[in-house]
């Protein structure tokens, strides 16, 4: 049974109850309002004929003209729904005339109930029978007693109660009905974007990733949806991110590998003398081979936020000292001058050191790997004059600059600037760099990962100036 089926039904069963229990009370409450407008329009009326007995005694003096004047007129008196009881009547004059019709009404002593007009052998006890007083002038004379009568209800009254009754039921249908199309209506709004999640679900399971679902409001269904389109936006991320790792890894192993499984064969054929200039070849080509893998996979891992950063505060001198001590001998052998300018006293960053040591080795790296001999290139830190949370290193060279059209694309994977760029040939750069198209998005993934940003621009003098941003920490006393 689906979900909207059991939801229908339950809202039915709930509706049918509510119904049923408001059209009970409602028909008992309408049962006794009825009933007892009867009762009181019954009292006015006996109250009218006791006063018109009244007038009678009044006028006649005597009871028994009293009494016959009653029996001739009581029929027009008595109220809707009321029957006088059949017995042994009465004489006039209290002179016994045999069986006959019994009157309705009896005019009997106000005190012991007596019959003031005749007998009534028949009544037992006419001082309990109901009844109403009869006065004149003030004074209560008799009372007008009802023996044998019962107050029910007339056919034209109980025509009209059940009338009313089924009215009530027939009103309680229709508004159960009208409840469970809006209610089916109201479940089919609820179930429309479930049934969209639902489908967005099993697009996802069958592979789609890019499936999203409509999000509509901001309800818990809403919010739901938005929880569901970014998981699946995240899924579609890391798969797009393992795809590309996969054609990167192809891509970049291919040459390498095509190298060294020439050298071998050719080793073995006898083309090549396997010697130690042969060997330290192919030991070269399986470095850069690890190296290859071992830069896509932490670029893989900063991309998608998994990769463990160890945090500290650092502080920004001692880390340049470190950078011109390692980078030095590189410089000079290409007759390049490596310019580190000191950094404000106490500066330090929130940053993780071999991480830091990277991002700064890849920069300079590629700086003295397009800077011809004679050039420079110039590391330095600051607090960033845009936000005072956050430290600024740069590195600009004096090389030939990057291209206009290139400039979006610097930060991509293996992508490289060969064509106006000349590339240095001492490989010890290339020990300490990626060197294989991956440092600059290597850079730009550990930098964002420490909450910074990195751009490039080119300076006005020529050359690049990479720059990025990491948070600032305490100050060193």
């Amino acid at each position: 049974m689906s979900l909207g089926t059991k939801i229908f039904l339950g809202m039915g069963l709930v509706i049918l109850v509510a119904m049923s229990v408001a059209g009970l009370l409602i028909g008992q409450a309408t049962s006794a309002a009825y009933r007892g407008y009867l009762s009181a329009m019954q009292q006015e009326r006996l109250a009218q004929l006791a006063a018109e007995v009244g007038d009678v005694y009044a006028q006649t003096g005597s009871w028994e003209e009293a009494q016959a004047w009653l029996d001739r007129n009581a029929a027009f008196f008595l109220p809707p729904g009321w029957s006088g009881g059949m017995g042994r009547g009465m004489g006039r004059g209290g002179r016994g005339a045999g069986p006959q019709q019994m009157t309705a009404f009896l005019l009997v002593d106000p005190d012991s109930g007596a019959p003031l007009a005749g007998s009534a052998p028949d009544m037992e006890d006419l001082a309990a029978a109901p009844g109403v007083p009869v006065t004149v002038d003030g004074t209560v004379v008799a009372r007008l007693a009802l023996p044998g009568v019962v107050s029910t209800l007339g056919p034209a009254e109980q025509e009209l109660l059940d009338r009313t009754r089924w009215a009530i039921v027939l009103s309680a249908a229709a508004a159960g009905a009208a409840a469970l199309i809006v209610g089916a209506l109201l479940v089919r709004s609820i179930l429309r974007p479930l049934r969209r999640l639902e489908e967005g679900v099993a697009r996802v399971a069958a592979g789609d990733l890019s499936a999203r679902v409509l999000v509509a409001g901001g309800d818990e269904i809403a919010r739901l949806a938005q929880r569901f389109n970014g998981m699946a936006a995240s899924l579609e991320e890391q798969e797009a991110l393992r795809r590309r790792l996969v054609a990167d890894i192809a891509h970049e192993l291919r040459t390498p590998l095509s190298v060294i499984q020439g050298n071998l064969q050719a080793i073995l054929d006898g083309v090549y003398p396997l010697e130690r200039a042969e060997i330290e070849s192919v030991y070269q080509d399986t470095q850069l081979l690890a190296r290859l893998v071992n830069d896509l996979h932490e670029l893989g891992q900063a991309e998608a936020g998994r990769l463990p950063l160890s945090r500290q505060p650092l502080a920004v001198q001692e880390v340049l000292d470190q950078v011109q001590r390692r980078f030095a001998a590189a410089a000079g052998r290409q007759d390049i001058r490596l310019l580190v300018q000191p950094a404000p006293p106490g500066l330090t960053v929130d940053a993780d050191p071999d991480r830091l040591q990277q991002i700064l080795y890849n920069l300079i790296g590629n700086g003295l790997r397009h800077t011809p001999p004679g050039g420079r290139v110039q590391v330095r830190a600051e607090p960033d004059a845009q936000n005072r949370a956050m430290v600024r290193f740069s590195v600009c060279d004096s090389g030939p600059g990057i291209p206009t059209e290139d400039m979006p694309h610097i930060f991509d994977r293996f992508y490289r600037v060969e064509r106006d760029r000349a590339r240095a040939e001492d490989a010890s750069i290339d020990r300490l760099t990626s060197g294989a198209g991956l440092g600059l998005a290597i850079v730009k993934a550990l930098v964002e990962l420490h909450g910074g940003a990195v751009q490039v621009e080119n300076g006005q003098g020529g050359g690049a100036c990479f720059s990025f941003t990491l948070p600032l920490a305490i100050c060193i006393p």
